[in-house]
């Protein structure tokens, strides 16, 4: 019986929508355009997702006990990201999220108003629970991005930004995508190379973000 190795082949995964840095001033104008007319809890999960381009499920799932407003600091545990749930080998690092000036005026506006709930973004039909992306799909869509952005295509357009914009190198900002590193890489590395500079980039990018933002006319 002749091998049917390779005679089947699996379909081609595709990427997801995301638009490029030179797409965002439209994308922005067209964010204003709807921002004032958005439930907060959503506006600020949206703005978020630009800020930190961590995954949405990751944003959504995000509890006010992981957030340290008196030293800035927001640690996603291990337990919660894509690599710390793979079944072998997981990666037991936390994810620093590097939370930049905007971010956490954003959070404090937020936990006016969800802070007594255990969850950043608590679902509105069971608030025990934590929401899910919808909100920012909706907004999208509303913007008129629903085929062109998704969540997931917040972290593309970071990447493109930091890299062809701000000059950063390619590894450094893989390693905020919390992308993996390979096995020999662990929490030691991680800190000794790059926190500081991650630090430094975040801010820098969310700068960027919101020069763009002021510099756009009024829609």
């Amino acid at each position: 019986m002749p091998s049917l190795r390779g005679a089947l082949k699996s379909a081609a995964r595709g990427h997801h929508a995301a638009i490029t840095p030179d797409d965002l001033p439209e994308f922005l104008r067209a964010f204003n355009k709807i921002e004032g007319r958005m439930y907060i809890p959503t506006k600020v999960m949206f703005r978020l997702m630009m800020l930190t381009f961590v995954r949405t499920s990751e944003l959504t799932t995000t509890e006010w006990a992981e957030i340290d407003f008196e030293n800035e600091k927001w640690l996603i545990p291990w337990q919660r990201m894509k690599m710390g749930k793979k079944k072998f080998n997981p990666r037991k690092v936390n994810h620093h999220v590097f939370l930049p000036d905007q971010g956490w005026k954003l959070l404090r506006e937020l936990h006016t108003i969800t802070g007594n709930n255990k969850y950043l973004f608590p679902n509105l039909r069971d608030p025990t629970q934590p929401a899910t992306n919808w909100g920012i799909l909706a907004a999208l869509k509303r913007m008129g991005y629903a085929r062109k952005m998704t969540g997931h295509g917040f972290r593309s357009l970071a990447m493109g930004i930091i890299k062809e914009r701000l000059g950063y190198r390619h590894e450094v900002v893989d390693r905020q995508l919390s992308h993996a590193l390979g096995d020999a890489y662990g929490e030691a590395y991680d800190r000794a190379l790059f926190l500081d500079e991650r630090k430094i980039m975040m801010q820098q990018y969310a700068d960027y973000l919101y020069n763009v933002e002021s510099s756009n006319p009024n829609p």
